[in-house]
């Protein structure tokens, strides 16, 4: 086993998805051919909408739900200071501004702070289900709905994740998710989706992906190039076929961890699973003290962790030169990236290395 690499991250290409991708290539259009329509149904069948629109990113399926809901320049939208930054960088690239709120004890976007941000610029909320933990989203709506604000959910990383019996992408008017590589399903390159229950915004989502053109030659508004590829597509029909599966593995090899590692002092573990939410794991981000001394230990004896996210979003360089945001601003969200730390989570992930992952922890700490 010390011999072993165990890397962060696995994604899935088997020989069912090959063959999927040359049919494609064989005998579809390269662009919007039918494997982009058929993963449209199935995915908005499975979340559970009416409809589901793909496009040819994560960042773009925020960005093109925020210019559907008809952000104006300078609108601002409430979101989390602790994300990627596509997440807020996609409230830019509509022409809007990102106002960010702390995180509560479940990494998430606090609803308390909600309310502390609204301003007559506020137009929405774009909670972020981070690392595939559900947001409090009855708490978001409710405030939403008092203040006359839109919903955006950034699913990015929460495929599958369950809410009150519903799958997030399914609470706000839109809800968007990443197919990035190292996600919970992929299309073996970038992609993403919109879904939503209102046929007018998916219809405007579809006018944008495709430079405003409907008909052929006719173009109706300003739009962009951001189609999702067809041999992605039919990739994509292929692991979300698996994507159930794959998440009940996830939620296994979480249940181990809690198992293994509960009585380690030194660590918080993530929110497990409760009557109202149910993550999907997307990753396993523990917390931990001396975290930089843990992961060069764990990596010496070939364990890969990674850190996400080192630096909070407005503590970026761009962000503090933009807004003039200070250290000390967002206090929940700093703690959290100086000691947050991913396990490694991925279908595949066998039981005698998840007990030697738990076992260097150990190890580390009873030095």
């Amino acid at each position: 086993m010390e011999d072993e690499v165990i890397p962060p991250a696995k994604p899935i290409f088997n020989k069912e998805m090959e063959e999927a991708a040359i049919h494609a290539l064989r005998n579809e259009h390269f662009i919007l051919g039918e494997s982009v329509h058929k993963f449209e149904e199935e995915f908005a069948r499975y979340i559970g909408t009416k409809h589901a629109v793909s496009v040819s990113s994560g960042t773009n399926a925020l960005h093109l739900a925020l210019l559907a809901a008809d952000l104006k320049p300078d609108d601002e939208v409430i979101t989390s200071a602790s994300s990627y930054i596509a997440t807020s960088n996609s409230i830019l690239h509509a022409n809007g501004k990102p106002v960010f709120c702390d995180i509560n004890n479940e990494y998430l976007l606090d609803p308390r702070e909600i309310p502390k941000k609204i301003t007559k610029k506020t137009q929405g909320i774009m909670p972020v289900h981070l690392y595939g933990h559900p947001c409090d989203m009855d708490e978001i709506n409710d405030i939403a709905e008092e203040h006359d604000l839109f919903v955006i959910e950034d699913c990015a990383q929460s495929h599958g994740a369950v809410y009150k019996n519903k799958m997030t992408g399914t609470y706000g008017l839109m809800g968007c998710f990443s197919f990035y590589s190292t996600k919970n399903m992929t299309v073996c390159g970038d992609g993403g989706m919109v879904t939503t229950n209102n046929e007018e915004l998916a219809w405007k989502i579809k006018l944008l992906r495709n430079h405003g053109q409907h008909p052929k030659d006719v173009h109706t508004i300003i739009g962009y190039t951001a189609r999702l590829n067809t041999v992605n597509a039919a990739i994509g029909r292929v692991q979300l076929k698996y994507l159930p599966k794959w998440i009940e593995e996830r939620r296994e090899i979480a249940e181990k961890y809690y198992k293994l590692l509960k009585d380690v002092e030194e660590i918080t573990l993530p929110p497990r699973d409760t009557n109202t939410k149910k993550p999907s794991y997307h990753l396993f981000e523990i917390k931990a003290q001396r975290r930089d001394e843990l992961l060069k230990y764990l990596r010496e004896n070939n364990i890969i962790c990674l850190i996400h996210y080192p630096t909070p979003i407005p503590y970026q360089p761009i962000y503090k030169q933009l807004f003039d945001y200070k250290e000390g601003m967002f206090p929940e969200s700093e703690k959290l990236s100086k000691q947050a730390m991913d396990l490694p989570i991925f279908p595949g992930l066998r039981e005698d290395q998840i007990k030697y992952i738990s076992e260097k922890i150990h190890e580390f700490y009873n030095r």
